[in-house]
This record gives C-alpha cells, sequence and structure tokens, in this order.
C-alpha cells in the first residue's frame, strides 16, 4: 500500500516538494496561530487571577503579531496548495489519457470500452483526490497534533499524556476501518465499471432496444448492476458513519475526561488555572486533529487503491514505434496459406478456374524468388511472405500466407467468413505484428519501418466509418492537417459526395449526429473515402465497404472507389459478386 501511494505521489514530478512544501506551511500557519490564541488565554487568565494586568499587553501584542503572521503563512499556503494540487490531478489525467491513445489494438479488441472509461473517469478522479484532499486534510492533520503537543507537555506532562493514551486509543480504533474502507472503494471501482459497460450496450444498441424485445433484459442488467453499486455504496456510507459516531464518542469522552483530571490537577497544584485553560484551549484542536487522522486515513486508503488501478493502467504495454518479428522463409510450405490469386475477367465472380499463386507466371515464374526480387523495389506496392498470425493462444488464423499486390491496381481480397481477409487488413496497417514472416510496402520491409512510417503510406476505409460530431468538413479533413476548404471540396467530388452535401441544410458545415447516424450507409462510405481522397495515400485498404449498402448506394461508392484509381494501389475486402468483378485481380484467404 505505501508502495502504491508513493510511486503515485512521484507521478507530480518536480511539483511534489512545493506541493508539499504548501501543505507544511499552511499546517504551520493554521497551528502557530491556534498555538498564540491559547499562550494568550494562559496570560490573561493568570493575570485576572493575580491583579498583574499591566503585564498583559505585550503577551497581547506579540500573540496578535504571531496571530497575523499565522494566517498569512495559511492562506498564502492553502492557494499554493490548490495550484500544485490541481495542477498534479490534470498532468495524471493527461498521463492516463495519453497512455490510453499509446495502447495497441489488441487492448481495445479485449477490452470493452467501459474499462477505459472507468480508468479515464472514476478512477483517475477518486486517485487524483489524494492530491486535491486527502493527503492534506491527513498531513495537517497528523503535523497539527505533533504542533499542539509541544505546548501542551510544556503546560502539564502527566495529564497531557492521559490526553495522548485516550487519543491513540481512538485512533487505533478508527485505524480498523482502513482496510475495509480500502476493499469498499476497489469494489466500488469495479461495480462502477460494470454499470457503464452495460450502460454503453444500451446506448450503442438501441436500435435493437427499439425494435427487438431485447430492452427489458438489458435494462434489468443495468438495473441489477445499479443495485450492486448501491448495496457496495451502501456498505461504504455504513463504515463512514461508523467511523464518524466514533469519532463523536470519543470526543464527547475526551472532553469529560478532561475536565475530571483537569479539576484534579488543579486541586493538587501540579498546574494552574491560566495553564489548564490554555491546555483545554488546545486539547480541543489537538483532539480533533487526532481524531480527524484515524478519520482520514481510511479515506485515504480508498483513494490510493484507486491509485494503484491507475498505476496498472501506466504500466500496460503501449504500441511500439516499430515492430520486431521473426522472418519465415521455408518456401516448400507455402500451399497452407491459401494465397491463391486470380484474374478477374478471367475468374466471373468464382465461375472460372483459380489460378494458384504457386502456378501464376504473371510474376515472372516462381513465386517467392519473385518476391524476394520485386518486394524491395520495381512493380510491387504490398508483399506479404509466409506470414504467419493468431489472436491470443487460439489456433492461427494466417498460416505462411504470401501476397504480391502490383503498382497501382486494384485487387479484391475474398475468402470464407473467418478465414482471415480483415486480419490481412490490420497486419498490413500495424496493428498487429506477424508471428512470423515479412511483409512489404512500396519495397520497404515493416521489420525495418516505423509504424508512423507504415500508416503515413496507407488510407483506411472500415465497413462502418466513423464520423465525429463536428461539421462534415472536418470530418473530411481529418485526413490531411491543415486541409483547405477547396480541397475538401474537390475530395468529396471525387468520392462522389460533394452533391449530396450540398443539399444537406448547411451544407459542409452540416454536424452529422453522433457517429453520423443522420446519414445514410453509403454517404458515410463517400465521406471516408472523401478522406482517404484527401489524405493522399498511395495505398487505400477498403474493408467490406459496400457490404451493407443498397443497389443504389452501392453504385456510388463503387463509382467513388473507381475515382481512387489513378497511381493509387487499392486493397479491397469483398464478398459481393459486383465488387469482386471491379478488381483487376482477386487474392482468395484460406482454403
Amino acid at each position: 500500500m505505501l508502495k502504491t501511494f508513493f510511486r503515485f505521489m512521484r507521478l507530480m514530478g518536480d511539483r511534489l516538494g512545493f506541493y508539499l512544501g504548501a501543505i507544511l506551511l499552511s499546517t504551520i500557519g493554521d497551528a502557530g496561530r491556534r498555538i498564540a490564541n491559547a499562550w494568550l488565554i494562559k496570560n490573561i487568565v493568570t493575570a485576572a487571577q493575580t491583579g498583574g494586568t499591566d503585564s498583559v499587553l505585550l503577551p497581547v501584542l506579540g500573540n496578535f503579531a504571531v496571530f497575523v503572521l499565522g494566517l498569512f503563512l495559511w492562506r498564502f499556503g492553502i492557494i499554493r496548495y490548490n495550484i500544485e494540487g490541481r495542477k498534479g490531478a490534470g498532468e495524471v489525467e493527461k498521463l492516463v489519457f495519453s497512455k490510453a491513445m499509446r495502447l495497441p489494438m489488441a487492448y481495445y479488441d479485449k477490452h470493452h470500452s467501459s474499462d477505459i472509461m472507468s480508468r479515464l473517469i472514476f478512477d483517475t478522479q477518486k486517485a487524483t483526490d489524494i492530491y486535491t484532499s486527502r493527503l492534506r486534510r491527513l498531513l495537517s492533520a497528523v503535523i497539527s497534533a505533533v504542533m499542539y503537543l509541544v505546548p501542551m507537555l510544556y503546560f502539564s506532562r502527566e495529564l497531557t499524556i492521559c490526553l495522548v493514551v485516550l487519543s491513540l486509543g481512538a485512533f487505533g480504533v478508527n485505524s480498523l476501518f482502513a482496510g475495509p474502507m480500502k476493499e469498499a472503494g476497489k469494489r466500488l471501482s469495479d461495480q462502477n465499471s460494470k454499470m457503464v459497460e452495460k450502460l454503453t450496450n444500451i446506448i450503442s444498441g438501441m436500435e435493437l432496444v427499439k425494435i427487438f424485445p431485447v430492452g427489458p433484459g438489458l435494462s434489468e442488467e443495468y438495473e441489477t448492476a445499479g443495485r450492486d453499486y448501491f448495496r457496495i455504496q451502501k456498505r461504504t456510507n455504513k463504515l463512514s458513519a461508523g467511523l464518524e459516531s466514533l469519532s463523536c464518542m470519543f470526543d464527547l469522552t475526551g472532553g469529560l475526561l478532561f475536565l475530571g483530571l483537569g479539576i484534579w490537577f488543579v486541586s493538587m497544584g501540579r498546574i494552574s488555572l491560566g495553564e489548564l485553560t490554555a491546555l483545554y484551549a488546545l486539547y480541543g484542536v489537538f483532539r480533533n486533529a487526532f481524531l480527524e487522522a484515524g478519520q482520514y486515513l481510511p479515506e485515504m486508503m480508498n483513494c490510493v487503491a484507486n491509485a494503484g488501478k491507475i498505476l496498472e493502467f501506466l504500466e500496460l504495454e503501449e504500441e511500439p514505434e516499430q515492430w520486431t518479428f521473426e522472418p519465415c522463409r521455408d518456401i516448400g510450405k507455402n500451399e497452407a496459406s491459401g494465397g491463391d490469386v486470380m484474374s478477374a475477367m478471367e475468374n466471373k465472380a468464382f465461375g472460372g478456374d483459380v489460378t494458384s499463386v504457386m502456378e501464376n507466371k504473371a510474376f515472372g515464374g516462381d513465386v517467392m524468388s519473385a518476391m524476394e526480387r520485386e518486394a524491395s523495389g520495381g512493380d510491387v506496392m504490398l508483399a506479404m511472405e509466409n506470414v504467419c498470425f493468431g489472436y491470443g493462444q487460439g489456433k492461427r488464423v494466417l498460416e505462411r500466407f504470401s501476397m504480391q499486390v502490383r503498382k497501382g491496381s486494384f485487387v479484391a481480397v475474398v475468402g470464407e467468413s473467418g478465414c482471415g481477409k480483415s486480419t490481412v487488413a490490420k497486419l498490413l496497417l500495424g496493428f498487429y505484428p506477424p508471428e512470423k514472416g515479412m511483409i512489404w510496402v512500396d519495397g520497404q520491409e515493416y521489420s525495418g519501418l516505423k509504424l508512423k512510417e507504415i500508416r503515413e503510406k496507407i488510407s483506411y476505409v472500415p465497413q462502418e466509418p466513423y464520423l465525429y460530431e463536428v461539421s462534415i468538413a472536418e470530418n473530411i479533413a481529418l485526413g490531411k492537417v491543415g486541409a483547405g476548404r477547396e480541397e475538401i471540396i474537390a475530395a468529396a467530388k471525387a468520392a462522389n459526395a460533394h452533391a449530396f452535401i450540398e443539399r444537406l441544410p448547411e451544407g459542409y458545415d452540416t454536424v452529422p449526429g453522433e457517429r453520423g447516424n443522420t446519414l445514410s450507409g453509403g454517404e458515410r462510405q463517400r465521406i471516408a473515402i472523401a478522406r482517404a481522397i484527401l489524405r493522399d495515400t498511395p495505398v487505400i485498404i477498403l474493408d467490406e465497404a459496400t457490404s451493407a449498402l443498397d443497389n443504389e448506394s452501392e453504385t456510388l461508392v463503387q463509382d467513388a472507389i473507381k475515382a481512387l484509381k489513378g497511381g493509387r494501389t487499392i486493397l479491397a475486402i469483398a464478398h459481393r459478386p459486383s465488387s469482386i468483378a471491379a478488381a483487376d485481380s482477386i487474392i482468395r484467404v484460406g482454403g
């Protein structure tokens, strides 16, 4: 637990010293003025007893000066603490968000979106409470208690020791709540993640909720998760209430014990009435500080549990700048990959014979030697050689897969569902590294390229293109930083999208709603294609770009795809005969 706390505090970096200094300064100022006030009470009561009122003026002025100085230090320290604490919290928020941007696609494929939302919002907020409130409260209580203890021991060692023993007992009882509060905090975080997961499932699938009888079931799941969260929160509230009740009980007990012991010590002549009065004034704030330390410690442990989750998230393996993978040059077993190539003109949507890549003479004889000759330059834009890949510990999706795509060609990638067509696209985009094998783009081997360099050569149009809730012009402009309106319009025209955009209420300034839900599937696809055209990369990958469209929309999108040709290499994952027939050649995956 301490290790987690110290690691989290180190995230503040160079500001940690200023942050802790501000807490110390504000605490010294606050405790100092209270001690000065107690000393002033002692002098006044003593003067009243002895009748020496003439000697009160100087102590009053001195105590007033200390009080003003303490007030200044407290206010200055609190302001500085708030600034540093908020900056530290902001830095953690940026770290978590930045980490989320650097995680590999494998993380997003394996984790629900609610998981990262829980880290970005719930856990981050709870963890940064350490910076913005919890640590200061705990440290201030401990430091103040120590500062109050010094003059208290000066006034009466015996009475102070008795009071400290009582306070230690209260602190020990309160500390018993630390473990349960930490566990409750962890469970709240986990349950919050489940609630967010259920809620995002409902919102993302609202069409299903409206049409199919799944709404009641999904609502019940969310309500069940909410009830579980409420049950855990209820237990947490009970713990907090119990902690507060014990604090009140010790507060009352301590006051009564002090009065009884104080009267006895005065009657025994072990302490003067003035010292007892000053001691009483200090004991009130000392007792509060001691009880607050016991109360804030469990709350602190609760936040540290969330900080542990943030640290675990920050330690996740990131997507590297460059993948490293093992070459696989065993040519003899290449047929296992599938990877057949056939002419679109001869094939007629699978009606003709399939020409194996091992027998195909289009590349100049033996395919593997051709790859070795051409992939590093010449006519080949994309090439894979004996690529092996599988997700996790499961069966390999690709086994010794090989292919070549010539520059400027339009190639359709076909195959049965689950054979690895989309996996080929993910490998080419650098989302995953192959387990074995070699990949080339524009004559350069992937193992020698950074992922940024690979992705600068390839644009991607997914089956369900994502549009942000900004204007259509801004959505298209994502393809090129700083693109002007004329470039955006030219790309839209090339993608066969300009006409329908102009008919929208605000034209290019129209906001298409969340995920572009106010547009049809074909319109969203053409905007995505315009984005790819604007990016102007030598390679464009289309992932089932027309699979979910009607005939009219498909025709419009196909026309837009034709506009991509002309110097660009297009790799289209497809299964519709019309999409396949439009290709120059076909690569079959699997089979």
